[in-house]
């Protein structure tokens, strides 16, 4: 037996399979042990995710010399290709199988042969680095079932019930921000290439999420097979999967939003800014290592240890924003468009001061060639003339602006662009903000690393800067008509 806040998980509700009404007016009850499953399960699997973070890089340099800043950046765009397309699959599987817990289990098993692969790559002669790019692939892949765990919750939960039910997904992942990093710190001690645990295998700094990541997905696969059972309701759920995503369903669709009273403008201004909100916490997972090994010439431990340590600032100030619009109603206190602004221009203003002038930098540090830590001139040709800003400067601002920012900005987007789609059934409105998600996600790490290697960083925080002020301009050039929007 399990017991979370207060709800039992036995045995004796494991039988719980398929709900079903006699009459489609009845009234079908929140299963509560499911919605507590569910969020255990998402909170194991955003720590599995979480643990991994600032090692990535480091340990990518540290294998194989040959991997450069452009290659990561495609080594995270094609690990965002992959959870893209392999959500529609799962999302597919999913409904036509009408079961959660089989396409999760697979999931798993995914996942467990990725940290596999990830603890065996020392075993590869050469080209490392390509074998790390099929690890974050699969992990993409992997991940993506996740995004049915949603629909779950729907399927589980009463209309009543179904925003606490979301809370439990959301506090889930609000974990995850603090337990992950704080893995990671615990385990920098151990410098690489640490202990040999099996011969060719070893427990090190950047080894040992991956040992934490495999016993959890393990966990997790157990608490799925053990207590997680496929419930069915009424009504659409019994739609076929080919009149589904037939062209005739589309058509329908698109016909009913053509002809529905929709302030398209504005829904273009939120699908159009969704980039600036995408685009900052893309930049946190892409370019951080690199930028601390690469200006500060910290070696691969020290960067997860001061990286782990800013993250974990970060996830208890985040926390803090999103438990205050859960339990405090901050999002009925403020006007959420004017959030949205806020949060932008602070984003855009972030760059700015952390721009490396003459007057708050410092030259880049000398290249280490046992360490692979410093500016190598042979790889970056601006290494003689680019500055970098105080190392204590550039990570206290990141956390002070982008900690609150990023959660209250992805918030107030939402509950803005809810109100300007209106009364229709929003679910393929909400289905373009993901794909404008997904697209962002797979450009970005790209974008960010390449511009990084040829020019440095002076002119990507310029572009950052520009990008971000742009958005600002957008939704305060529209600020009146949103606020009039109910």
């Amino acid at each position: 037996m399990i017991s979370v806040d207060g709800f039992e998980l036995s045995e004796n509700n494991k039988n719980y399979e398929e709900v079903s009404s006699t009459s489609s007016n009845e009234k079908e009850p929140t299963n509560w042990r499911l919605i507590i499953v569910t969020g255990i399960v998402s909170c194991l699997i955003s720590v599995e995710n979480s643990v991994l973070g600032m090692g990535e890089w480091p340990y990518m340099k540290e294998i194989d010399n040959d991997a450069n800043a452009q290659f990561f950046g495609v080594t995270q765009s094609a690990s965002k290709c992959a959870h893209a397309v392999f959500a529609l699959v799962f999302s597919i599987w999913s409904f036509k199988a009408r079961s959660v817990k089989y396409p999760m289990i697979v999931s798993r098993f995914i996942a467990i042969f990725a940290c596999t692969i990830y603890l065996s790559v020392e075993y590869v002669p050469t080209g490392k680095r390509y074998a790390l790019m099929c690890v974050y692939i699969l992990i993409g892949v992997s991940n993506s079932a996740c995004t049915i765990l949603r629909g779950y919750l729907v399927m589980c939960s009463s209309s009543e019930d179904r925003p606490r039910a979301f809370a439990v997904i959301g506090l889930s992942v609000i974990v995850s921000l603090i337990v992950g990093p704080v893995l990671q710190l615990i385990f920098s001690g151990i410098a690489y290439p640490g202990y040999e645990v099996f011969p060719g295998i070893r427990f090190h700094v950047y080894s040992s999420p991956i040992w934490v990541a495999l016993i959890l997905t393990v966990v997790t696969t157990i608490i799925i097979w053990m207590y997680m059972t496929d419930v069915h309701r009424n009504s659409s759920q019994n739609v076929d999967i080919q009149e589904f995503i037939s062209l005739n369903q589309l058509r329908k669709h698109y016909e009913t939003l053509k002809n529905s009273n929709l302030k398209w403008k504005l829904v273009a201004v939120c699908l159009t800014v969704k980039i600036s909100s995408t685009f900052l916490s893309a930049i946190l997972g892409s370019i951080m290592s690199i930028l601390f090994m690469v200006q500060y010439g910290w070696t691969g431990t020290e960067t997860v240890r001061f990286g782990s340590t800013m993250m974990i600032a970060f996830g208890f100030l985040a926390c803090s924003i999103l438990l205050l619009y859960i339990f405090c109603r901050l999002g009925q206190v403020i006007p959420q468009e004017y959030v949205f602004l806020a949060c932008t221009i602070a984003a855009g203003s972030y760059f700015i001061v952390t721009y490396p002038f003459s007057f708050n930098s410092q030259p880049l540090a000398p290249y280490n060639s046992s360490t692979h830590a410093g500016c190598n001139p042979n790889e970056y040709t601006w290494c003689d003339t680019a500055l970098a800003v105080d190392p204590w400067v550039f990570m206290i601002t990141t956390v002070i602006v982008f900690a609150p920012s990023l959660p209250m900005m992805g918030t107030s987007l939402d509950t803005v662009y809810s109100r300007v789609l209106g009364d229709i059934d929003q679910n393929i409105a909400h289905g373009f903000m993901t794909i404008v998600d997904d697209v962002i996600f797979m450009i970005t790490p790209i974008l960010t690393t390449s511009i990084f290697a040829i020019f440095g960083v002076g002119p990507l925080w310029i572009m950052k800067a520009v990008l971000f002020l742009s958005m600002g301009a957008l939704w305060a050039f529209n600020l009146k008509e949103l606020s009039k929007v109910e």
